[in-house]
């Protein structure tokens, strides 16, 4: 009987393995990303967050596990790019799950790009990412950390690291000279959209010193949406009447309303500006940014190479 993996090392000599692909091949309307990689260390998340769309398309989704023989062929596929274009990590898992602790294969990576002078575009939910300023400080990075709800994080995100940790990790991020964004995604109406908690969370995050804020609001689909009303059972109603009644589906995803997702998005932009952080907005196909790029890539292809210290 054949093992999986004498299996899985056949299949990769006959049909090598690739962990290093362009970013949104499917060329989704409303992304408005530059050109870029995309890589994803691990398959799985943690972080159970009540929102998230990869339960719609990866199996055993809060079971985190490596990618078979990650560092060497993630390096095999570096090696191999035909472009310098930055690398995005992570898209559809956290690139700090709690076992990266040992496997350590996110700082495998970024020693990858470190040698080979690719810049990286961090994004993640885990405090974890401090640990790694040492590399992140010798190369061209930006550092995108999502704090959805300084109130709400525990039901939004109940296995992510709290906000505070987060904003603990962009501050010594920051003091360690990197350049680093804050994503407040998703905004869902009646659950974290008030101008108090925005303006809250705005002031913090200027404090720091983030250099770019992005937004975008809530996309549902029907195995986040049951979770999304079973955490907040007081909005409910209202959110059913928003995305099931009222909402538009692009790609067999439903938004909520144009009107309704600019006044929420608004709301942000004008608090960014108050404070003249750079402001985008991610996948919403509304004209409201004044960063140069909605996910920080202009912050780090205009950066000189570091040299190693």
């Amino acid at each position: 009987m054949i093992k999986s993996e004498d299996f899985f090392n056949v299949f990769s000599i006959l049909i090598p393995v690739r962990y290093l692909h362009l970013f949104d091949p499917w060329s989704f309307p409303l992304c408005t990303c530059p050109k870029k990689y995309s890589v994803d260390p691990y398959t799985g998340c943690a972080h159970r967050c009540v929102y998230c769309y990869i339960t719609s398309y990866i199996p055993q989704p809060y079971n985190v596990r490596p990618k078979k023989d990650f560092l060497r062929m993630f390096e095999r596929d570096i090696k191999k790019a035909k472009e310098k274009l930055p690398v995005s990590m992570s898209n559809s898992s956290d690139p700090y799950p709690p076992i990266e602790t040992e496997l350590m294969l996110t700082r495998g990576a970024l020693r990858i790009l470190r040698t080979h002078d690719f810049p990286v575009l961090m994004l993640t939910k885990s405090d974890m990412v401090a640990r790694d300023k040492d590399i992140l400080s010798q190369m061209r990075a930006y550092v995108s950390i999502t704090v959805t709800s300084l109130e709400l994080d525990y039901l939004l995100e109940p296995g992510a690291p709290s906000a505070e940790k987060r904003l603990s990790a962009m501050e010594k991020l920051v003091e360690k000279g990197i350049s680093v964004g804050a994503r407040i995604d998703p905004l869902i109406p009646t659950v974290n959209d008030s101008e108090r908690s925005l303006k809250k969370l705005v002031m913090e995050l200027a404090s720091i010193g983030v250099s770019q804020i992005t937004a975008s609001t809530y996309k549902s689909r029907p195995d986040n949406f049951r979770r999304v009303i079973a955490a907040f059972p007081g909005s409910a109603e209202k959110l059913k009447e928003i995305y099931l009644k009222q909402g538009e589906i692009v790609r067999g995803t439903r938004y909520a309303p144009s009107s309704m997702r600019w006044k929420m998005l608004i709301k942000v932009r004008k608090l960014a500006d108050r404070y003249e952080i750079p402001f985008a907005v991610c996948r919403e196909g509304l004209d409201l940014n004044t960063a140069l790029t909605c996910d920080g890539s202009h912050l780090v292809t205009s950066h000189k190479r570091y040299s190693e210290r």
